[in-house]
């Protein structure tokens, strides 16, 4: 052996690292092999050495440290090309390693593997002859003599299907076509000792990724997380105010977050303006149920940490308006839930939320609601379940029940069929002005977990609208936000009722009690029940 051959033996070293290396070494290892022997193609300058950024540098250590990562990421940052090197340099310096490689389609699927081969065609000659030959390579595959594969598919395949997977890496995870079905395919090579990467930028939030995400940050499941927002490629704050101009904001976000929380809500493209609903106060209700009073034909609230939480309880002569969203009743799906407001102020004073037989929700639960808020307006969505939940309410002697109107007349005259009818024409309707009346503060929201499902109820491509993965509370606050319009017609309260702003109005409320304290989240104490 001459000292050409020596010394190409001692890089061949330094490439691979030495046996039972530690995290440390075979990462200076990949870093080297990566800065001396690996070219990319980049879109600017043409074929150039893969020097490693400092976040990539951290994500490639954790994919050695760790079984299962997932990476969040903004667009172009070049993780698909260190996954490319990487997945090379563990077949390459090692035997029997298969690693599949999944994407979108075929199309992308054998573009992230021309990556892979790029960088193999650029290995200098004695490299290729000191390593494993190439005994195989087609448009999707590179089989090494030494047992080591990687193989790049669209998602559609299973690659855990008769063979023993070291590792798969998932391309851009948010935006396959099926990622339920993908990841079901993968998760028996994890059980038997494989390895995971998924890699992606945000698709808003309700999908396979975002769950695997957030499992990853609130240590529910095996994952560890790494997010990397736009500033980690070479851009600076000239280069991202100029993009800010060109994109509308849900794509900006989806493809150049500054943090995990625009990624996927923003990328979502949400419907409902996310700074308005970050501006609102968050306050703790009382939770519990109401108990009817035996022969009194009153009911009580009971404070238990219940379905049905208060924010602010009944006040004699106010007139209230109720919002209700009929599920199925099951005990898994979507939820019922009930909002209810103040017609005068327009704040959220009540919730609930929770699973029902459709009938009991309104032969009991609304019936109570709508009957200890002064007999309030209640409008129920009429589609599908409604109808029971209606019927419910007739049976029991439920009086001021929401008569659809006609929407399309110049002049809506009330109808005799009962209940809120959700359609084509009367859903963008109730989510524009309900997204409207919040932005402008003229409804009180004072809820969590209904601010938390209106930042993920978003607008598709062809305009449906729809939560990620329930809006169940977006409808009732939808609905009893429409309930504001009619509940002031003599037809509901009768004429001896003041609409607010007027003179009349003004004079019974020209002495009004002060609105009870509301306690900020993190500050409430357990209160006794009225």
């Amino acid at each position: 052996m001459d000292l050409g051959d020596l010394l190409n033996e001692k890089e061949w070293r330094k490439c691979r690292g030495p046996d039972n290396a530690t995290t440390d070494e075979l990462l200076a290892a990949f870093e080297h092999f990566c800065l001396e022997y690996w070219f990319i193609r980049h879109p600017e300058r043409g074929r150039i050495k893969f020097v490693l950024r400092e976040a990539q540098t951290e994500t490639a250590k954790s994919w050695m440290e760790h079984r299962y990562t997932i990476v969040l990421k903004a667009r172009q940052i070049g993780f698909s090309t260190l996954a490319a090197a990487f997945v090379f340099w563990e077949t390459f310096f090692w035997a029997d390693r298969f690693i599949v490689m999944l994407s979108r389609t075929e199309r992308e699927a054998s573009k992230l593997l021309q990556k892979t081969k790029y960088g193999y065609k650029m290995l200098p000659g004695w490299m290729k002859v000191r390593g494993p030959q190439l005994i195989s390579d087609n448009q999707l595959k590179m089989l090494f003599d030494n047992e080591s594969a990687v193989e790049s598919l669209p998602s559609g395949n299973d690659p855990a299907r008769g063979e023993a997977v070291y590792r798969v890496v998932i391309d851009e995870m948010a935006f396959l076509a099926n990622p339920d079905e993908a990841w079901a395919s993968i998760e028996p090579i994890a059980d038997v000792g494989g390895r995971v990467i998924c890699l992606s930028t945000a698709n808003g939030e309700g999908n396979i990724f975002h769950d695997l995400w957030v499992g990853s940050q609130t240590k529910t499941n095996r994952f560890v997380g790494i997010f990397f927002p736009w500033s980690a490629g070479e851009r600076d704050d000239a280069w991202y105010e100029s993009k800010k101009r060109d994109l509308p904001d849900w794509q900006l976000a989806q493809e150049y977050p500054s943090d995990p929380d625009e990624a996927f809500i923003r990328s979502g493209r949400p419907v409902f303006d996310l700074d308005a609903l970050r501006s609102l106060e968050l306050v703790e209700p009382y939770r519990g149920y109401l108990a009817k009073l035996p022969g009194r034909g009153v009911y009580e609230f009971r404070e238990d940490g219940g379905e049905f939480a208060v924010w602010e309880f009944p006040k004699l002569g106010e007139v209230y308006v109720v919002g209700a969203d009929v599920a199925e009743g099951l005990g898994h799906g979507d939820y019922s839930s009930a909002h209810v407001l103040n017609a005068s102020t327009g704040d959220v004073v009540a919730h609930w939320h929770g699973h029902v037989d459709a009938d009991l929700f309104g032969e009991e639960t609304l019936y109570a609601i709508g009957y200890w808020y002064n007999k309030a307006l209640i409008g129920v969505e009429s589609n599908n379940h409604g109808l029971t939940t209606l019927k419910g309410l007739q049976r029991v002697g439920y009086k001021n029940l929401f008569r659809q109107r006609r929407l399309g007349q110049r002049n809506p005259t009330v109808s005799e069929t009962l209940g809120w009818r959700t359609t084509t024409v009367s859903k963008p309707l109730a989510i524009d002005e309900l997204n409207a009346g919040l932005r402008d503060d003229v409804i009180g929201l004072l809820c969590k977990t209904t601010i938390a499902e209106l930042r993920t109820f978003v607008r598709e491509a062809n305009g449906k609208m729809h939560g990620s993965p329930h809006d169940d509370r977006v409808m009732s606050l939808a609905i009893s936000n429409q309930m504001l319009k009619y509940v002031w017609l003599p037809e509901y309260r009768g004429s001896d009722t003041p609409k607010p702003n007027t003179l009349s109005w003004w004079e019974k409320h020209i002495i009004r009690e002060k609105k009870p304290e509301r306690v900020p989240i993190g500050a409430f104490n357990a209160r006794s029940s009225s």
